[in-house]
């Protein structure tokens, strides 16, 4: 599978079907500080993103921490740049990476997702403070809410592609 900054070659031959599906995982632990004190809150995230002709991504999120989940998808057009002012935002490094940029209110999520094979592929996820912060500001899921974290981590990921 190769990328380009307007979107999926579809000129490679492993790309016969009309979609690929890419499913990525990731796991963190987070400690929040305020309203309330919870150390050690474990968050399993699930991604499905589908990139199709035309350049559109489309992605599903799915978060469930026990008795809370949300669920949430987005589509877009697949970019080298723009639409910095959404929250959430897919664009092409090269010709094997793509990087989901979430900007929270006091951090920035990157998700770069390396193509490794047609069929596989590694994700990594870092989750920096933006200048000024020191801690993390994330929506509730329990509340829809934001609740003040002291730590995130990620602590494992997957990646396949279908």
């Amino acid at each position: 599978m190769r990328l380009s900054s307007g979107g999926v070659d579809r000129s490679a031959p492993s790309l016969a079907a009309s979609q690929t599906v890419i499913d990525l995982t990731y796991d963190s632990i987070m400690d929040m500080a305020r309203p309330e004190n919870h150390p050690g809150i474990s968050a399993p995230h699930d991604l499905q993103v589908v990139l199709s002709e035309g350049n559109k991504v489309s992605e599903k999120r799915d978060c469930d921490t026990g008795p809370y989940a949300d669920k949430n998808a987005m589509a877009q057009v697949l970019r080298s740049s723009g639409n910095e002012g959404a929250y959430a935002t897919w664009h092409v490094l090269s010709t094997n990476e793509l990087v989901r940029i979430e900007r929270d209110p006091q951090s920035a999520r990157t998700m770069t997702v390396t193509l490794t094979s047609p069929t596989a592929c590694r994700l990594e996820a870092k989750d920096p403070l933006k200048p000024g912060f020191n801690e993390y500001a994330f929506l509730r899921i329990s509340t829809h809410e934001l609740g003040y974290f002291s730590t995130y981590q990620v602590t494992s990921t997957s990646c396949a592609v279908r």
